[in-house]
């Protein structure tokens, strides 16, 4: 799990995004929030950075958020994750997992970090190393 995730507002321009120093040139997930809920999550990596060097799009970050993220408490089991990404139609390569304090709604300041396909494989390559 990455516990290194920024905040932005949905209405806040995505231009500036990529660029905030806090991203310090790292890939980094940002939530996307309304009202304190996260209503989406938007990936910064280097290659998004490169592209948006001299662009001004205009776009706000509601625009271009990935919605495509269920929520999980910080006790879930990894495998259970897995399953509830695959009941409700996710597709791996792109799921994003929030998770909460205490397993409730997505409200930004519950959020205690990003679990992404990253995770996933990182979790399922630690357990078949446990049976080698």
């Amino acid at each position: 799990m990455d516990t290194d995730v920024a905040i932005a507002p949905a209405d806040a321009a995505f231009d500036a995004v990529p660029h905030r120093p806090d991203h310090r040139g790292a890939i980094r997930h940002v939530l996307v929030t309304e009202n304190d809920r996260v209503i989406g999550v938007l990936r910064v990596n280097t290659g998004l950075r490169r592209w948006l060097e001299a662009a001004e799009t205009g776009t706000r970050l509601r625009d271009v958020a990935h919605r495509g993220f269920i929520v999980v408490g910080e006790a879930d089991v990894m495998f259970d994750v897995i399953g509830r990404l695959w009941d409700q139609g996710a597709t791996m390569a792109v799921a994003v997992v929030v998770v909460v304090r205490d397993g409730g709604p997505a409200r930004a300041q519950d959020v205690v970090g990003i679990i992404a396909k990253e995770h996933v494989a990182d979790a399922v390559a630690g357990a078949i190393k446990l049976y080698n």
